[in-house]
């Protein structure tokens, strides 16, 4: 699994400094960089991100006040030159708390909470429930996970699709994804999360399932390659 995050922060050397310790793990991508909390608030899909690097201190704007703007949760790790937030960073159930300047050793320690934390979020995940409740027309149906085939996100709405009909829900496609067995399903594209065992064909960035196409974004190809034993 790819951890996909971005990093807001108004110093271009700390910025710079992250991204280029990012290049040096594996399992983590970093999908983009702000310097300012609006740019991050108008810019980032927060549907495509796992976590952020946050720093508390920024003009105009700082991290805390960020965080309240926002209407998702994401997880956290905090960022500042000083040492007197660490309240605010459990408060807000940050995965960590980096404390600038921050070694290359001392960013590993971060990672692998990191990590630590989505392994513990997908055992979670992995074990719940074979049905799921949404809202559809304003009543909330349980379906079963095994006949979804097919979500997506469409406008503020999101669809999915069962072997007998399709529903529609303002459930957030996160929220849906969140809900499901991560080894059965996979997001596939922003808008689109398939069930693996669905598939019925795969066509370089395109793939079938029930007689529908879907498309793949190059970001996730390789990981459904991947998970599809296709070589």
């Amino acid at each position: 699994m790819i951890l996909k995050c971005a990093i807001i922060d108004d110093d271009p050397f700390f910025t710079e400094l992250i991204s280029h310790y990012l290049s040096k793990v594996e399992g983590i991508k970093c999908c983009g960089i702000y310097h300012t909390a609006f740019d991050a608030l108008n810019k980032i899909n927060f549907q495509d991100i796992d976590f952020l690097f946050l720093d508390i201190e920024m003009p105009d704007m700082n991290g805390l006040e960020f965080l309240k703007n926002l209407n998702t949760f994401t997880a956290i790790v905090f960022v500042s030159g000083k040492k007197t937030y660490g309240v605010d960073a459990f408060d807000n159930n940050a995965i960590d708390y980096l404390y600038k300047p921050v070694s290359f050793a001392r960013f590993l320690k971060c990672v692998n909470k990191i990590k630590t934390h989505f392994e513990l979020t997908k055992s979670v995940t992995q074990t719940k429930q074979q049905n799921i409740f949404i809202k559809h027309n304003g009543i909330h149906i349980r379906l079963a996970v095994d006949d979804i085939f097919v979500i997506r996100a469409h406008d503020n709405d999101v669809t999915l699709n069962t072997n007998v009909r399709s529903y529609k829900t303002h459930l957030r496609l996160k929220d849906i994804y969140e809900m499901l067995p991560l080894n059965d399903f996979m997001q596939v594209h922003r808008s689109f999360i398939v069930q693996l065992a669905k598939i019925d064909k795969v066509d370089g960035e395109i793939i079938e399932i029930n007689g529908r196409t879907i498309p793949v974004s190059r970001t996730y190809l390789g990981e459904l390659y991947e998970r599809l034993k296709i070589r």
